[in-house]
Order: C-alpha cells, then structure tokens, then sequence
C-alpha cells in the first residue's frame, strides 16, 4: 500500500524571471496517479527504479536514465511497478514557448506539436537535464538559462515536430472543450450538452475520449486542477482557491488534487527543493 503522500519528498521549483519553467522533484516515491494531463510540455526524468507510462494507448517501462516526453493536453498516467519506489523529476515548459521556439527551427509558423517518441534514451541529454537541476536548486540562473537552452533545443530539434495535418479534433470535441470549461463553478452536464448537439451522450463521450484520450468528466475534473495550481503560484489560499474551481470544500478538493498530482496542496504551494535526488521535506 502506498505510503501517505504527506510523507514523500518532493519539492517544486519556479522563479519569476523564467514563468514559462517549472520543476517537481520526487525522491523514492510508490504514490501512483490517476491519468491526467498537462497544459505544457512535459519532460521527465527517470533517476532510479521503474515507471510504467501509460500513454497514446501504449504502456512503456522508463528506467533510471531515460527521459520521458508528453505533449501538451495529452492524456497519461505514470505510474510505479508493483508499489516499487522511484525517483524522478519533472520539467514543464509553456506551450508557448515552446512553440515560438520551434518555429524559429523550422522558419514557419507552427501551431502545435508532436512528439515522435516518448521515451528517449539519450545519456548526454539526461546529464544536461541533471546539471539544468542542479543550476535551479543552486538558483545559478546564467547557468539555468544556459543549461535550458541546450535541453530544449536538443528535444525539440530532434524529439519534436508540426502535429502531422489530419489530426484535427472532431468538431463536437471542440465544442464540448470550450463548453465545459467555461464555468468551472457551474459547469453544463453531458446531458444538456448532447441536447444541444442534437447527439447521443454516449457519441459526445466516445468521440471526446478518442480525441482527447479522456472521458469528458475527466477533462473537466483535470482543467481545475491545473486552473488550482495556477492559483495556488499565486499564493492564494487553499480554502479560497478549492471555492473557485468548482470543489464543493476544501476536503473535497484536497482528496482531487492528490489523486491527480500525489501532492498536497500545500506541498505544492510551498514550491521548495534543496538538493538534487532529495527534495526539502515540507513542513506542512
């Protein structure tokens, strides 16, 4: 049985002068995760034991050195073998970024994009994702913006590329996206949403899980939290933050952002790391 996730150490890293960065450290961890999704780029690095990823209808086993790359919005879990425990960092960098900065590779305009691999095994790019931790734990910000540099070029130059055209999302899952998140507080039900389609549920649901690779409800469930982190950097309170992203109180959002991060709230909010392969234990 997995240990209370108040008990593992993890940490988080961001600065005000690189908002499109961030970092969660987890040292010797067996808490598993629902499948969820990211709005950035998300890049993983395995330090010891195994992690199953589940991913575009795969599941792969990452082992201690591999890096591992999920595109923006895209359905994953992560998870441990059989309870084993694992250490391992997470890189997030903004879309945005990311695609101003592929773009500036391929000299035209891109919108989106795709990832032709999602487990690397790339030593020397493992040892410069390593050394870019160790510049932000140390706060050595040339090196970071340096060491930051040269990872992403590298993944994006050779890992990433244009989403291929004819990937475009069913135009009912475009709908249902804008729809259910355009009032977390009080968001429309799949059946008001099928009436309005003139659709089945179950069709909305189907076509929504094969675009977005998540069930509707768990799409929704997944923007509040990553609406409570975004609010949670902010520094505003726990109580107040779980009130305005739909939780009916502040037990109840506690219980969703574990299951969908393994972190508490406050342990996210703290954002503290003190050393490579041992994030700080959080006083909570």
């Amino acid at each position: 049985m997995p240990v209370k996730v108040k008990s593992i150490e993890q940490g988080y890293w961001r600065h005000a002068d690189l908002p499109h960065v961030e970092l969660r450290s987890t040292h010797q961890s067996a808490q598993p995760y629902k499948t969820h999704s990211h709005t950035q780029l998300s890049i993983g690095a395995i330090e010891e034991g195994v992690t199953l990823v589940q991913y575009l209808g795969q599941e792969r086993a990452a082992r201690a050195g591999d890096i591992v790359l999920i595109e923006p919005s895209q359905a994953h879990s992560c998870n441990p073998q059989e309870n084993q425990l694992r250490s391992y960092h997470m890189l997030y960098l903004d879309t945005e970024w990311c695609l101003d900065r592929l773009s500036a590779i391929y000299q035209h305009k891109i919108e989106h994009l795709h990832c032709d691999q999602f487990i690397v095994e790339d030593s020397s790019l493992f040892k410069t994702y390593l050394l870019l931790v160790q510049a932000m734990l140390g706060q050595r910000l040339v090196e970071l913006e340096s060491l930051l540099e040269s990872l992403s070029f590298s993944i994006l130059s050779q890992y990433c590329a244009p989403r291929l055209a004819g990937d475009e999302e069913h135009e009912i899952t475009r709908y249902l996206r804008r729809h259910l998140v355009s009032d977390l507080l009080s968001p429309p039900t799949l059946d008001d949403l099928a009436t309005e389609l003139t659709c089945r549920k179950e069709t909305i649901v189907r076509l929504f899980k094969q675009d977005t690779g998540l069930p509707p409800m768990a799409f929704l469930n997944n923007v509040r939290i990553e609406k409570a982190k975004s609010l949670l950097r902010t520094g505003t309170g726990i109580a107040e933050v779980a009130t305005e992203t739909g939780y009916v109180d502040q037990s109840h959002f506690h219980k969703a952002f574990v299951s969908y991060t393994a972190s508490t709230p406050r342990q996210y909010q703290q954002a503290k790391l003190a050393s490579l392969g041992k994030p700080s234990e959080i006083t909570l």
